[in-house]
């Protein structure tokens, strides 16, 4: 038989620990003297281990108590523990899935500024609809779409906005820029030096493949009566690169043919 003070020191807990578990219901003594000492045995000794594994794996006091009661065979264990298993994954879901939607806020503030926040609120109710993959929700491309299954497997590898991609860094750093010069003139030698830069950049991307660059640009350009299914790509920003763009490709023409 263990006294209390005993018993606290072999399991590295306090007495008081102890007397919660008795008043809880939760561990008892095996005995108690007549001058209210308390004893435990081996048997009040093994379920106070039980207690404190299931504690510290993340069960609460009132599971614990469930647990027992429900538990008494190696079976009902592992069900249990499986159901805590289960639990846990669930919740993984949900934080990766909440830690995916404040990058992909940050992201597109960045791209966009405040502006952004209605246009990520709604897409983020499209988006619960849809899977997480790795820590992302990746882009669906329905079979509509005029991409092969070659090009297909270029796009998926794409960063995705939200994603921990460092790539995605000096993506948007491009793009920031690109909206500081939208009052410039496209045409302006600053403004066909960046699209230089981010011509180079998207090409690199989609793997030098630039018949595919101008098959994705048009499907995700915003129409009169659609958004771009980008967050933080506006139609004013897709039209002012279009304009940067078209003009630094003449230029790169005029200039191959001398």
């Amino acid at each position: 038989m263990f006294r209390i003070g005993e018993l606290a020191k072999k399991t590295n807990i306090t007495k008081r620990t102890l007397y919660h578990y008795e008043e809880i219901g939760l561990l008892a003594p095996a005995f108690v003297d007549e001058n209210r000492y308390r004893y435990y045995d081996n048997d009040s000794l093994f379920r106070l281990q039980k207690i404190l594994l299931l504690k510290s794996i993340g069960y609460t006091l009132e599971q614990i108590k469930e647990f027992f009661y429900r538990n008494n065979e190696d079976e009902d264990w592992i069900a249990s523990l499986q159901q805590q298993i289960d639990l846990i994954e669930r919740k993984k879901e949900e934080l990766s899935r909440k830690q995916y939607y404040l990058k992909s806020t940050m992201h597109s503030i960045q791209l966009k500024g405040l502006d952004a926040v209605n246009e990520i609120s709604k897409a983020i109710v499209k988006l619960n609809e849809r899977p997480l993959v790795d820590g992302v929700i990746p882009a669906q491309f329905e079979n509509a779409t005029p991409f092969s299954a070659e090009e297909k497997e270029i796009l998926q590898r794409l960063p995705v906005i939200g994603s921990q991609d460092e790539r995605l860094e000096e993506v948007i750093r491009l793009f920031q820029q690109v909206r500081e010069k939208m009052p410039e003139d496209p045409s302006s030698p600053e403004v066909q030096y960046l699209a230089g830069q981010l011509y180079q950049k998207a090409l690199f991307l989609f793997e030098g493949n630039e018949q595919l660059l101008d098959k994705y640009w048009e499907v995700i350009e915003p129409t009169n009566d659609n958004e771009s299914i980008v967050m933080g790509m506006d139609k004013s920003f897709m039209s002012y690169i279009d304009e940067m763009i078209s003009v630094f490709l003449k230029r790169r023409e005029e200039s191959n043919e001398k």
